[in-house]
């Protein structure tokens, strides 16, 4: 009777150590297709600029999952994506005696990017587990393909004269949160504007977007 239980026990033992170690899938990745809505902020602006209207963005893309433990829960990611973004703001002539006579009102850039995230991630997923933590750290490189810009004219001084998007924007990146929402940051670490042939005055405006990012696959 005692060589039945102890088979027993071994049996029962067996079956729950395999039951208890996680079933690794080698081709399991993670949150390759993304899309995000933002708004964008602009803070620490000088003077003679202020941020107006609703300024928002649009992203989507793909992102690349490299995973580097064999639980494949932690990894790099790098891809590839567009991104729509639209700022408000009145600007004025800084050095302008009479500047109520040179403020310039709802001038709006839009600009399209490619973009170019590289993140580095750590999540709770398991190859069965579809509700998980996230938190993705990284860094988003952008190249600005397309300028629409509306900037107004007043008296004798022009707003494109004085202020114009940069080509090539860089900033840190943070997503994460919980299943479906999770939220998105990104912070430019140079200025969104640069000054023009005309103007010597050197720009500091960095942008700060803050939203939504969703995953599907």
């Amino acid at each position: 009777m005692r060589k039945l239980y102890l088979l027993f026990f071994l049996v029962v033992m067996k079956s729950w150590a395999q039951d208890s170690i996680p079933f690794v899938d080698n081709a399991y990745l993670e949150d390759q297709l993304y899309i995000n809505v933002n708004y964008n902020y602009l803070p620490n602006t000088p003077d003679f600029f202020s941020q107006s209207g609703f300024s928002y963005g649009l992203g989507l893309g793909f992102i690349k999952d490299f995973p580097v433990n064999k639980r494949r829960n932690v990894a790099l990611g790098a891809g590839l994506g567009y991104a729509l973004n639209n700022y408000y703001f009145n600007v004025r002539e800084a050095d302008a005696p009479d500047p109520d006579l040179t403020v310039t009102k709802s001038n709006q850039a839009t600009i399209h990017t490619l973009d170019l995230p590289i993140e580095f991630r750590i999540r709770t997923s398991t190859a069965q587990k579809s509700r998980f933590w996230r938190f993705y750290p990284g860094l988003k490189l952008g190249y600005v393909f397309v300028k629409n810009t509306d900037l107004k004219r007043r008296e004798d001084f022009s707003v494109k004269d004085f202020i114009e998007v940069r080509e090539f924007l860089y900033g840190l990146t943070f997503s994460g949160g919980y299943n479906k929402w999770n939220f998105y940051f990104y912070y430019g670490l140079n200025s969104l504007f640069s000054n023009t042939k005309t103007n010597p005055i050197d720009f500091d405006i960095h942008d700060l977007r803050f939203g939504l990012i969703f995953y599907i696959l």
